[in-house]
């Protein structure tokens, strides 16, 4: 069996890998010790979190969007190859130069480096949708997490908006997903939780104007691990949140 040809980057937020697979002609994004993003070889996303955030974006009326984190930023080409206009704030400058040249990050994807709170807090722009897909390796900074991003998130979203925050879960116990939608619900937010059943996942907090809102279905199929991607959407399902 072949071993993946490797590739490093430098970044001040810590050494990036990319993993080419040319069998399958997938490639894969590693940064701090944590997976990013991974997609086939049409730029595609292998990741059952960047379908089910895809299907619901596309269920909304939403044209301009905000996402903080980019990594390889598969997402937000997936978007706007689906004529979405994205914004994508990263802290991190080497996460763009790797996305576009490795990723087919598109020209026309507006890319600011900051920290992406602070760009929510300061920005006079008011969006459609919010995505936060931003990590420290698998964890979530805490300034995405508290009563300061709940208000940094209501003032750069339209009334009738919606925001969709990828968290890793690092077991079933794991309620770190229901805690941050409680604290938005204490801050006057409708919240619901995407859940998958597993141990290691994903769950994506959906809030604002989201009622009405399916769970989503495969729309982009990738050509590597389609099976996988299918299933795991399939078992992703709303789900109470749970008092922590």
């Amino acid at each position: 069996m072949k071993t993946p040809h490797t590739s490093i980057h430098a970044s001040t937020l810590g050494t990036i890998k990319l993993l080419h697979d040319k069998k399958t002609g997938t490639l894969t994004y590693l940064q701090h010790g944590g997976y990013q993003s991974a997609v086939d070889r049409y730029g595609i996303s292998l990741d059952t979190y960047i379908h089910a955030i895809y299907g619901l974006i596309l269920q909304t009326s939403a044209k301009n969007i905000l996402m903080i984190g980019c990594g390889g930023g598969t997402l937000g080409r997936m978007l706007t190859v689906a004529g979405r206009k994205i914004t994508i704030v990263d802290i991190d400058e080497a996460s763009f130069k790797v996305a576009t040249h490795h990723f087919g990050l598109p020209d026309g994807i507006a890319c600011h480096v900051a920290d992406g709170l602070v760009f929510m807090q300061k920005t006079r722009r008011h969006f459609d949708a919010v995505i936060i897909d931003a990590f420290i390796g698998e964890k979530v900074p805490p300034q995405f997490t508290g009563d300061d991003f709940c208000k940094a998130a209501r003032r750069c979203l339209k009334p009738e908006g919606a925001m969709f925050i990828n968290i890793c879960l690092q077991n079933k116990a794991d309620l770190t997903a229901d805690k941050l939608a409680a604290r938005l619900r204490k801050n006057g937010w409708k919240s619901q939780l995407l859940d998958q059943r597993g141990g290691a996942r994903n769950g994506i907090v959906v809030a604002g104007e989201v009622k009405g809102l399916r769970s989503p279905e495969l729309l982009l199929v990738p050509d590597a691990e389609a099976a996988k991607v299918r299933r795991e959407l399939r078992g992703t399902r709303f789900r109470p949140v749970i008092s922590p």
